[in-house]
């Protein structure tokens, strides 16, 4: 099987009093409990006036509220946030939202997007069979309900923008080829290699993370890519060197699996390579897991029963 490496062609609220200690939060809970306790527009402002004054005065006439709130998440601090937030939302008790191992979407759903890209000059890889295979996998999976999956094929640079714009999903997973420069090779309007590098991606995720907790890069060498956007998101899978199309397929079908048996993401990350050994496939020590300062893993899931 062809390697995932580009081939490169010649040319105002209350305040309470809270006596227990806080666990350190991800940041995709801290904004679900955001979401929980300032429902309005009106609400966060005023929060952020009377609580966060620096923050308030970021925020400009007609901003949008995900942006204000990626604001509030990047400057207040969050010890203070969280008690301030559990305070709105707590009748006695912890809201859910605050248990580091709570699902994402607990009695919801979480979306999947799919990002595929193969440029002509490129060696052609098994994405059609990939894609296959995590949907089989996901159809077989306890909690399949849970889980929406949704690709898009031939993805150009400006793509990327377009679909997490318009799905905010809480998984992004690119397919294609990587290079050691740091680089992922997207396509351009005839097909041909367009490449998006490490900064300009991870600029990206830090402004269109709204939803997004776990991004996926099968592809080879994008180990450091996958390091750079857990300075944004949860956690990031990357590859330590060229792989494999067969491993690379394997290993995504059975993370997805895994997933969607409500496993964490530690553990589904361990399954995908484990199923690599299963199948005597010598790559299985490529796969690396990269996990934002704070966030557990372990404790991570994305899906879990209503």
């Amino acid at each position: 099987m062809g390697g995932r490496e580009a081939r490169l062609p010649s040319r105002s609220g209350r305040v309470y009093a809270v006596a227990v200690t806080l666990p350190r939060l991800p940041q995709p809970r801290l904004r679900a409990l955001v979401g929980e306790a300032l429902r309005g527009d009106a609400d966060l402002d005023a929060f952020c006036a009377d609580h966060f004054p620096d923050v308030y005065r970021r925020f400009s006439d007609g901003m949008q509220r995900v942006r204000k709130v990626t604001l509030l998440l990047d400057h207040a601090d969050p010890g203070r946030l969280t008690e301030l937030l559990l305070g709105l939302t707590s009748g006695g008790g912890a809201s859910p939202a605050l248990d580091p191992q709570a699902p994402a979407a607990a009695g919801g759903r979480i979306k999947v997007l799919f990002l595929g890209a193969n440029p002509r000059s490129t060696t052609q890889l098994g994405l059609g069979r990939e894609v296959r295979q995590i949907e089989d996998k996901l159809r077989a999976a306890a909690h399949r309900d849970a889980v929406t999956f949704t690709s898009r094929w031939a993805a150009r640079p400006d793509d990327l923008q377009q679909a997490l714009l318009e799905e905010r999903p809480h998984v992004l997973h690119f397919s294609g080829h990587g290079t050691q420069g740091d680089r992922l090779a997207f396509e351009d309007e005839a097909g041909e290699i367009a490449f998006v590098d490490k900064g300009a991606l991870a600029d990206l995720i830090a402004i269109l993370k709204d939803n997004l907790q776990v991004v996926v890069l099968n592809a080879c060498s994008s180990e450091p890519l996958a390091e750079a956007l857990t300075q944004h998101v949860a956690c990031a899978v990357g590859m330590h060197q060229p792989i494999g199309d067969l491993a690379a397929t394997e290993f995504a079908a059975s993370f997805y699996r895994a997933l969607g048996f409500g496993r964490t993401v530690d553990e589904a990350f361990r399954l995908g390579c484990s199923a690599l050994r299963l199948h005597q496939i010598p790559e299985h020590q490529i796969p690396r897991l990269k996990v934002k300062a704070g966030v557990d893993a372990a404790s991570l899931r994305l899906v879990a029963p209503a």
